[in-house]
C-alpha cells in the first residue's frame, strides 16, 4: 500500500495488520543486515562500512517503531451525516388548531368542565399532503346586454387546452410536465388519474399535448433564434427511438445550448446534411465533440468555428488507467486546467489572462507527452492520446477565447431529460411526436436553468403565444414565478 493511501485508511483492524506485516518484513531486515555486519567485520574489516550498515538498522528500527506507534492510535470518528429536520422553505405553512371534542371536555378528577387556557397550546410540525382532485366544472359564462340591443357580450370563460374543448389548460400543463418533466407515460398517467376518479384515455391525453405544442411553435422558434445570435453554443445528439413498427433507424434528438438556453430539435440522422440543415446558418463558435459529420459539416459552413471538448478526452484517459497507470498524468494536466479557469470566477478579462499565461504552459507540457503516447495505437493510452493529438487544434481554441468553455457538459446536461424521459417513455410513434417531445423539452429544460417553476412558465408563455408574442424564461416577471421544480 503506497503512503497516501496508508494515510487515507480508516480501518484500524486493516492498519493493524498492514503493521504486523511490516514489523515481520522489518524484523527480517535487521536479521539479515546483522548477519552482514558480522560478515563484514569478520572478512573485510571495514569500519566505515560496518557504520554505515549500522546507521541502516537504527533507521529501519526507529522507522519500525513509528508505524507501530501510528497503528496503535485511535482513529479519529468520521463526522457523522447531518441529522435532523430539513428545512421547508418551499412549503407553505397552515396553521391547525386541535381542540377536543365536548364529550371529552371534562376533568378525569372531579368531573367538573374543561376551559380553554388562553394563548397556551403545544405545538409542533406536520408535513401533510393534500390529494389531487379532478373535477367538473359546470362553467356558466354571464351575458350582458344594453337597452338598446346593440350588442351582447359574454364573461370570458377559463382557459382550455383546445378551443372549445372539454379540459383545462391547467390540466394539460400537468399532463405535459408529469411526462416531460417527472418522465411518466401516458398510458400511466392515465391509471392514475382513474385512481383519483377521472377516466381518460391515452390518446386524449396526447391530443391535449399536442395542441399546446401548436400554441407554442413561435415561443421555440424564440428561442432557436436567440441561442443562434450566441457567439459560442454547444451542440450533441442522442438517438431517439421509432415506436412505429418501421425497421428505420432512430431519429435523432440534437440539442443546441447557450449561456440560459437549451433546444431540442428531432431529425432523421446526425449526417452532415443534418448537421448543415439545423446550423449552417450559423456564425460563431460551436463546441461539439470529434464526430466526423460534425467535421464534415463545418468545412461546408464558413461561418463556423468547432472547439473541442476536454471531457471527452478525460473520460478516454480514465478508461485506460487502469491497464496504463500513466494516463493519470493527462488527467492531471487536464484537472489543471479547470483549476486555472476556476481562478478566474467567472472574469472573463482575468480568465483571458490566466489562459494566455498558465493554461498555454500546461499544454505545452501536456503537448510533449502526447505525442510520446500516441505511437502506441494498439493500446488504449495510445487511442486516447491520438485522439487528443488529432483534435489538438479544437481543444485549444479556448486559449484564444475567454468564452469558450474547456467542455461541452453544459449541452450533457441540457440532453439529460430528454435521454432520461427516453428510458420511461421509449420513444415516439410519429414525427409529430417527436416535434411535441422537441418543443417540451426545449422550454422545460430552458425555465430549470432560470430556477423557474416549468408549469408556471409553460402557463404564461401559452397565453403570450395566444397574444402573437413571444416569453422567453429570463422575460418571466419573478413576481408571478412560483419557486423552480427541478427533477434530480
Amino acid at each position: 500500500m503506497h503512503a497516501r493511501e496508508l494515510e487515507r485508511e480508516q480501518d484500524v483492524e486493516h492498519l493493524r495488520r498492514i503493521a504486523l506485516a511490516q514489523h515481520a518484513q522489518i524484523e527480517q531486515l535487521i536479521a539479515a543486515l546483522a548477519r552482514k555486519c558480522k560478515e563484514l567485520e569478520t572478512f573485510k574489516g571495514s569500519k566505515d562500512e560496518l557504520q554505515q550498515t549500522l546507521a541502516l538498522i537504527d533507521s529501519l528500527t526507529k522507522q519500525q517503531k513509528t508505524i507501530e506507534k501510528e497503528a496503535a492510535k485511535p482513529k479519529e470518528p468520521k463526522p457523522r451525516a447531518k441529522t435532523g429536520q430539513t428545512d421547508q422553505k418551499g412549503l407553505p405553512i397552515v396553521e391547525k388548531v386541535c381542540t377536543l371534542d365536548d364529550a371529552d371536555q371534562i376533568c378525569d378528577a372531579c368531573g367538573g368542565d374543561l376551559h380553554a387556557m388562553v394563548g397556551q397550546f403545544e405545538e409542533s410540525e406536520l408535513i401533510d399532503v393534500i390529494e389531487v382532485e379532478y373535477r367538473v366544472l359546470a362553467v356558466k359564462r354571464q351575458k350582458y346586454t344594453c337597452r338598446c340591443g346593440g350588442c351582447i357580450k359574454t364573461a370570458p370563460g377559463p382557459e382550455r387546452a383546445v378551443d372549445g374543448g372539454r379540459y383545462s389548460l391547467d390540466i394539460a400543463i400537468k399532463i405535459i410536465i408529469d411526462k416531460y418533466l417527472y418522465h411518466l407515460p401516458l398510458a400511466r398517467q392515465t391509471r392514475i388519474m382513474a385512481q383519483h376518479g377521472l377516466e381518460v384515455t391515452p390518446q386524449t391525453l396526447w391530443d391535449q399535448l399536442f395542441a399546446v405544442a401548436q400554441r407554442l411553435k413561435i415561443t421555440v422558434a424564440g428561442l432557436m433564434k436567440h441561442v443562434m445570435t450566441q457567439p459560442v453554443i454547444g451542440l450533441d445528439q442522442t438517438g431517439w427511438p421509432r415506436l412505429d413498427g418501421s425497421k428505420k433507424t432512430p431519429w435523432q434528438m440534437w440539442c443546441l445550448t447557450a449561456p440560459g438556453a437549451v433546444v431540442h430539435s428531432i431529425r432523421d440522422n446526425k449526417s452532415a446534411a443534418t448537421f448543415v440543415a439545423l446550423v449552417g446558418e450559423y456564425e460563431g463558435v460551436i463546441v461539439c465533440d470529434a464526430a466526423s459529420t460534425h467535421g464534415a459539416g463545418a468545412r461546408g459552413s464558413p461561418g463556423i468555428m468547432l472547439a473541442g471538448c476536454h471531457a471527452h478526452c478525460f473520460r478516454k484517459f480514465k478508461e485506460a488507467e487502469p491497464d496504463h497507470p500513466e494516463a493519470s498524468q493527462a488527467m492531471k494536466w487536464i484537472g489543471a486546467l479547470y483549476e486555472i479557469d476556476a481562478r478566474a470566477d467567472g472574469d472573463l478579462v482575468r480568465l483571458a489572462e490566466l489562459r494566455r499565461t498558465e493554461s498555454v504552459a500546461v499544454l505545452a507540457e501536456y503537448k510533449s507527452w502526447l505525442f510520446e503516447q500516441a505511437t502506441l495505437k494498439s493500446l488504449s493510452i495510445g487511442n486516447a492520446a491520438g485522439y487528443v493529438v488529432a483534435n489538438w487544434d479544437r481543444l485549444t481554441r479556448f486559449v484564444d477565447d475567454p468564452r469558450i468553455p474547456l467542455d461541452n457538459n453544459a449541452t450533457e446536461r441540457g440532453i439529460r431529460g430528454p435521454v432520461v424521459g427516453r428510458k420511461n417513455h421509449y420513444g415516439s410513434k410519429s414525427r409529430s411526436g417527436t416535434q411535441v417531445a422537441s418543443i417540451f423539452y426545449s422550454l422545460i429544460e430552458t425555465a430549470k436553468l432560470h430556477d423557474i417553476d416549468p408549469a408556471a412558465y409553460l402557463r404564461a408563455a401559452i397565453l403570450a403565444a395566444d397574444r402573437g408574442e413571444i416569453l422567453l424564461p429570463w422575460d418571466m416577471p419573478r413576481s408571478t414565478a412560483a419557486p423552480a421544480v427541478v427533477d434530480r
